[in-house]
C-alpha cells in the first residue's frame, strides 16, 4: 500500500484537464490525449484504486490496456469479491511520476479471469483530472442537478448556496459576494443540502475561502448518525449520475 499512500502526498502535477469555466480544448483531441495517456498506464501495468459508489469499496487494481472506448483493468483479490455491474459508477486513482490522477467512469462489463481474478472493462473517460495533495476527487455538481445549499455560520444567519462540487468528505459552495464575508477560515458551520425528496443537515468546518470565486471549501465533521452518512452518499451518486451522463452522452 506505499503507492497508494504515496499517491496523496504528493504535490499536484499539471491536470491532464483542469475544471475552468472558460473554453476548453475540442472533445476529439482531448479524448485522444486521454487514450494516449490511459495507454501509457497499461504499458507499465499502472497500479491504480477501483472505487464503486454502488457497492462502497475499493480494490486495488492494475491497468491492462486501452483503446478507442474503453479501459481494461484487473482487480486484485479482497475481502470483497464481486462483479462490477454494466453501467455502475466507478473512480479510478492512480499515480504517474509520482504525482496522483483520477477519472470517473462507468462500468461497460466485469468478468471473473482465469487467475480468479476480476477484469473489469470502463469506459473511456473524456477527462483525467489531477488529484488534490490531501483532497479526493470531488463530483463537479452541473447546473442541470438542481441540488440547494443552506448555510448557518455562527453569527446565526443564514445564507443561500449553490454547491459546485461533492464528495463524501465535504463539498465547495458557491456564495452571492456579499454573504461571503461572513464567513472565515476554521468556522463550524451547519450546512443543509437538498435535492429533489433527499435533505440532509450536516455540520462542518470552513477549509477554504475564495473571494475571486465566492465560494467555500468546507469539510463534514464526523456524525454517528447513519442516515445522515446515507443521505450524503445518495446526494454524492446523483451528482455522478448527472455528470456522467453528460460527458459519456449517456442522455
Amino acid at each position: 500500500m506505499g503507492w497508494f499512500r504515496r499517491l496523496f502526498n504528493s504535490a499536484p502535477s499539471v491536470a491532464i484537464t483542469q475544471e475552468s469555466e472558460t473554453a476548453a480544448p475540442s472533445a476529439n483531441s482531448e479524448r485522444l490525449r486521454v487514450m494516449s495517456f490511459l495507454r501509457l498506464m497499461g504499458a507499465h501495468s499502472q497500479k491504480a484504486l477501483v472505487s464503486s459508489s454502488q457497492l462502497g469499496t475499493s480494490w486495488q487494481a492494475a491497468f491492462l490496456r486501452t483503446d478507442r472506448s474503453e479501459v481494461l483493468l484487473r482487480l486484485q483479490s479482497s475481502d470483497f469479491e464481486a462483479l462490477l455491474d454494466p453501467g455502475d459508477f466507478c473512480t479510478v486513482t492512480f499515480s504517474h511520476e509520482d504525482h496522483a490522477h483520477v477519472f470517473l467512469t462507468t462500468v461497460k462489463a466485469s468478468a471473473l479471469g482465469e487467475d480468479g481474478q476480476i477484469e473489469a472493462t470502463l469506459y473511456l473517460p473524456d477527462e483525467i483530472h489531477s488529484a488534490g495533495r490531501r483532497n479526493l476527487y470531488r463530483v463537479p455538481i452541473l447546473q442541470d442537478l438542481p441540488m440547494k445549499a443552506q448555510i448557518i455560520g455562527c453569527s446565526g444567519d443564514e445564507s443561500s448556496a449553490r454547491p459546485r462540487d461533492i464528495n463524501t468528505s465535504g463539498a465547495r459552495l458557491k456564495l452571492d459576494a456579499a454573504n461571503l464575508d461572513q464567513f472565515s477560515i476554521g468556522e463550524e458551520v451547519q450546512i443543509t443540502l437538498e435535492l429533489q425528496d433527499i435533505r440532509v443537515t450536516h455540520k462542518a468546518d470552513i477549509r477554504h475561502v475564495d473571494k475571486n470565486s465566492h465560494t467555500l471549501g468546507v469539510h463534514f465533521l464526523n456524525t454517528e448518525d447513519p442516515l445522515v452518512t446515507q443521505n450524503i452518499r445518495l446526494l454524492v451518486r446523483e451528482a455522478e449520475r448527472c455528470y456522467l451522463r453528460r460527458v459519456n452522452r449517456l442522455e
